[in-house]
């Protein structure tokens, strides 16, 4: 039988109806949140690594500059110990010279001599090794701001060669105004002063660079101190330069190097052995550095100090090997003593009794060799105060 459809019908929906007017899309505005304004970095902020670096670098520079003392004890700059020392208090007779003056001559030797008739109870040796006439001026400028009554120098043949210079003394005995006169007096050798002079102004300006070796030689005494005999040579390097910056600086000059001190000349040339090339007399000429003696006259003329040359003797073979050399410096030693009216000393060896067994080697006197000389040159200034 059929069957019926008991469910109750949906209604019907009505049809949908848009608007009369439907919205049109004119126009769609974004907006967006404004981003932060943008600025380059600045130099510090794009660099500070390096300038970190570099700050850190100069006050360690500083800091080791804190402790020059220490380092110029373990190194000292020997010209600098040199004119300090005889500085530090007024002198009645300064020696000035090179090699052959820091290991010839012992002030103990000279001193109480009779000096514008009082005795000389100061006397200090300025030995400044491998330098020249021009040097010994400027280091009589710095070693004497009270003049003494007598000041010898101890010239020698390779004072005088304009064939050579020694950088040691614009690095440790000029100013810029020294720097100044030297252009001026001596234009020749204008460039040569220049640079070496700006060069080691350069040099001294870091501590770390000037101080280095004596970092080192303190590096190896306390090494020594807490490991003993880890570092043997540079202990003994340290241990010799600590020696003589104490005996500098609180003696009369006279600290004569240890292998001159027991040298023997003679005992080289029994052995056959070469004594060494000796270049200070290559190329021998003179006239330039001389302009710095007339002008340490005039400044001994000045202040009342009498001033001496000696002759400083040195072994016959370095004579033979150079004569024209020793000709030419005899000339000019003649010519000061007769136009300017200098005294001059002839320490010959034949005069002072020295043989090769006095020297230690073509040039230094060993410590009998300077004993001979230092009691000879007491008695010739003797004679002439009387």
């Amino acid at each position: 039988m059929p069957q019926t459809d008991t469910r109750t019908p949906r209604p019907a929906l009505a049809p949908s109806r848009l608007p009369a007017e439907a919205p049109e899309l004119v126009r769609v505005t974004v907006v967006t949140a404004p981003e932060p304004p943008t600025h380059p970095a600045g130099f510090l902020r794009r660099n500070r690594t390096v300038v970190l670096f570099a700050v850190l670098l100069v006050l360690t520079d500083r800091a080791v500059g804190w402790f020059a003392a220490t380092w110029d004890r373990h190194s000292p700059d020997e010209y600098t110990a040199r004119v300090e020392g005889c500085a530090r208090r007024p002198r009645d007779v300064v020696f000035v010279g090179g090699s052959p003056v820091a290991e010839g001559i012992d002030p103990a030797v000279i001193a109480g001599i009779t000096v514008g008739g009082k005795p000389a109870e100061s006397v200090y040796a300025v030995g400044l090794s491998g330098g020249t006439t021009s040097d010994f001026y400027h280091g009589v400028l710095r070693a004497c701001p009270s003049p003494p009554r007598l000041l010898v120098y101890g010239i020698t043949a390779s004072d005088l060669n304009d064939s050579r210079h020694e950088p040691h003394g614009p690095y440790s005995l000029m100013t810029w105004g020294d720097l100044r006169r030297w252009v001026r007096l001596r234009p020749e050798a204008g460039g040569w002063v220049t640079r070496h002079f700006l060069k080691a102004r350069l040099g001294q300006a870091s501590d770390l660079y000037r101080y280095r070796h004596g970092m080192r030689m303190w590096a190896a005494t306390e090494a020594d101190r807490v490991m003993p005999g880890c570092c043997p040579e540079a202990k003994r390097e340290a241990d010799e330069l600590r020696g003589r910056a104490d005996a500098l600086r609180d003696g009369d000059g006279y600290v004569p190097a240890a292998g001159y001190s027991v040298g023997r000349y003679d005992g080289i040339k029994a052995a056959g052995r070469e004594p060494g090339p000796f270049s200070y007399l290559d190329k021998y000429h003179t006239g330039s550095h001389l302009k710095y003696l007339y002008k340490l006259r005039e400044w001994c003329a000045e202040r009342g100090t009498q001033l001496v040359l000696i002759d400083m003797p040195v072994t016959a073979d370095l004579e033979a090997k150079y004569p024209a050399a020793w000709a030419e410096y005899r000339d000019r030693l003649a010519g000061l003593e007769h136009d300017c009216g200098l005294r001059v000393v002839r320490a010959t060896r034949e005069a002072v009794g020295l043989g090769d067994e006095h020297f230690a080697d073509l040039i230094h006197l060993n410590r009998d060799g300077a004993a001979k000389l230092s009691g000879w040159v007491r008695g010739a200034l003797e004679r002439d105060a009387r």
